[in-house]
């Protein structure tokens, strides 16, 4: 999947309806958009990555991802990565991630994915054993910068600044740790996403963590905290119902799908019997994006499969602005 390729920054946040166990709650998020932007823009960013040479895993390698939003291809030659001035030498750690010779341009909706890698190899790099799916990814073009272990990119906050060939910056962030949702308690393996490639990038409002449970980020792809341009959905859906968790390939989950204002939350997601007695607990204070999709199995807390009749599923977001949204729904399990 792709992002469009002119979809604009600056963000204003309309939303509209979302009441407690109504059936025709609702949100409408409209993001206002400029339509001049076409240089590559930073999208998501990988600072705390997990790394244990005892517990013979694949080290997560740090990673700047930065996105082509333009219709025309940018020949990235030449241009390099930096983060912030020592504030006592005014040094500044610059990293060239695409050297003359190579195959550098990136592609109109194409994500460039930068690393450091002592070897400069992709084939068995430590990007490539750890997010397995990049080194076959069409969307994605992966950057090694030769000699480097790590990036200096402080895990307490920095800056990160993307350069052209003449040492122009094109775009910079300067984040720090609470651009996380706080919710998750640690920066550790999690990368920063934003909710929309051309937000703008030196905002807190435009990132969260990424809610990727396998990889704990989505370089080269689309993010896992993702907003489109305009929404106009419900808040909280279920389907399909009745569900049938019997095996046989067909309708065997209930998905849930949240669909709430940009910004990071705390999930809490329920399910009761017919008597109003708690029997799976989905998401319990979980730190999430946006954009939720759960699915259930059918099963009890202890595994156990329920049995069939009529269930509802409450939901409720806390977010850390302030705004709280809750729903409840009904469902039908079928054996």
């Amino acid at each position: 999947m792709r992002y469009p390729c002119h979809l604009y920054v600056a963000l204003f946040l309309l939303f509209a309806g979302c009441a407690t166990d109504s059936e025709d709650s609702s949100f409408s998020g409209t993001l206002s958009l400029q339509n001049d932007r076409v240089a590559p823009v930073l999208n998501e960013i990988l600072f705390d990555p997990l790394q244990d040479s005892g517990d013979n895993l694949p080290d997560q390698p740090d990673f700047v991802e930065i996105y082509n939003p333009g219709v025309d291809p940018v020949d990235l030659t030449g241009w390099s990565i930096t983060d912030r001035p020592d504030p006592i030498s005014g040094k500044v750690n610059r990293y060239y991630f695409a050297p003359a010779g190579g195959s550098n341009v990136l592609g109109p909706g194409q994500y460039a994915v930068i690393a450091p890698e002592s070897n400069g190899i992709v084939s068995g790099s430590r990007l490539t054993n750890y997010y397995t799916y990049l080194q076959s990814s069409t969307e994605a073009k992966i950057f090694l910068v030769k000699n480097y272990k790590v990036f200096s990119l402080n895990n307490d906050g920095d800056s990160v600044r993307l350069l052209d060939q003449n040492g122009n910056v094109v775009d910079s962030a300067n984040y720090t740790p609470n651009w996380h949702n706080p919710g998750n308690g640690s920066t550790k393996h999690l990368s920063i996403e934003k909710f929309n490639p051309l937000m703008e990038s030196d905002s807190p409002i435009s990132w969260t963590s990424s809610s990727d449970s396998q990889f704990g980020g989505t370089p080269g792809r689309v993010n896992s905290v993702y907003v489109p341009p305009t929404r106009d959905e419900e808040v909280f859906s279920l389907s399909p119902s009745p569900f049938s968790p019997n095996g046989d390939g067909h309708d065997d989950f209930l998905n849930i799908v949240i669909n709430l204002p940009v910004g990071a939350y705390q999930l809490e997601l329920t399910v009761y019997d017919s008597t109003g007695r708690p029997v799976r607990q989905l998401a319990g204070g979980l730190p999430v994006g946006p954009v939720i999709r759960i699915t259930w199995n059918g099963n009890d807390d202890s595994g156990a499969p329920l049995p069939a009749g009529s269930y509802r599923i409450t939901m409720n977001a806390a977010g850390y602005s302030g705004t709280r949204f809750s729903d409840t729904r009904s469902v039908t399990l079928a054996r």
